[in-house]
This record gives C-alpha cells, sequence and structure tokens, in this order.
C-alpha cells in the first residue's frame, strides 16, 4: 500500500489464508476496511470489506456469506 495511507486497525490472524483486517484512510475517499489474504497459489490479495468487520476471521468468512464459527472449524478450503 502506499505510504501515505495511513493503517488505523490491524488484526492478523494466526491462519495466513484467513489473512489481515486493516483500515486504511484514503485521501479524498475517507477510511475503508480491507481483508489482506494470501491465495493458495501464493499470491496476496486486498479484498474491500463492509465497515463493520471487527476481525480477520469475520471479514474472511463474509467473503463467503457465512458465519465466522463455521470457517474456523473447516480444515480444507479450496
Amino acid at each position: 500500500m502506499p505510504q501515505r495511507w495511513g493503517i488505523f486497525y490491524f488484526d492478523e490472524d494466526a491462519d495466513p489464508m484467513i489473512g489481515t483486517l486493516i483500515e486504511v484512510e484514503i485521501p479524498e475517499i475517507g477510511r475503508e476496511k480491507f481483508l489482506k489474504v494470501l491465495c493458495g497459489t501464493g499470491r496476496e490479495f486486498a479484498i474491500p470489506v463492509p465497515p463493520e468487520m471487527k476481525t480477520a476471521l469475520e471479514a474472511n468468512a463474509w467473503t463467503y456469506d457465512i458465519p465466522s464459527d463455521v470457517l474456523s472449524q473447516l480444515e480444507v478450503r479450496t
């Protein structure tokens, strides 16, 4: 991310496949939340998530439209 963006919120899950939730101040837009994730091929992506997300696990579960407790119980994801 460009250094001019201020990171205000940070929650990194122990599982790199779950990712890191960050809140970023974007000039002329304001604060936005993103989930930085590592895909199965090793590439990193930043996915925009709703502002009410509080943890990386919650944000990742939101992308699949499932509860976070269900996602945390999965052993293999594709």
